[in-house]
């Protein structure tokens, strides 16, 4: 039960929320205005749409680099599978994990939008994709840091 609460705290209080609320919010009370804000863009869609892979690239990297966060190489005693405080660490990169894919779909969907004509639903869609993808990543990418500067502190059993 403990894991359990520890893992939908990670998923509850986390940045990648905030940006899906500020979405929610957005579209909610701001719609018209992001009509009239973006209703009359004339942007070329190609490029636009080529954008909408960046979350796809981010959550792939972030699962590449979910094995260095967890195994880091630097651990040569495997200080870090037997830290009691592992599975921890393991819970918050799968919630990170979970919040890649959660926006790499949602960019997915975003790209079989109508892009010659954008909603303003389309473009919340398309910023949070970008914004809580590059959130998710830098966690993932600021855990994997302070692990490997953790890993190299340990000198070995004495």
């Amino acid at each position: 039960m403990r894991r359990f609460l520890e893992a939908v705290r990670f998923f509850i209080f986390s940045p990648e929320l905030v940006v899906v609320l500020l979405g929610l919010f957005a579209n909610t009370c701001y719609y018209n205005e992001m009509q009239r804000l973006f209703g009359h863009s004339n942007l070329p869609d190609e490029q636009l749409k080529f954008l909408t892979t960046i979350p796809v690239g981010l959550c792939a990297w972030s699962f590449v680099s979910g094995r260095k966060l967890l195994f880091p190489d630097k651990d040569k005693y495997n200080v870090l599978q037997i830290w009691p405080d592992y599975w921890r660490l393991k819970i918050g990169f799968q919630a990170s994990l979970v919040w890649s894919v959660i926006f790499a779909v949602s960019s997915i969907l975003v790209w079989f939008g109508d892009w010659k004509h954008p909603s303003p639903t389309t473009w919340i869609l398309f910023f949070a994709s970008l914004a809580g993808s590059a959130l998710s990543s830098l966690s993932i990418y600021n855990a994997q840091l302070h692990v490997e500067e953790e890993t190299s502190l340990y000198k070995g059993p004495k």
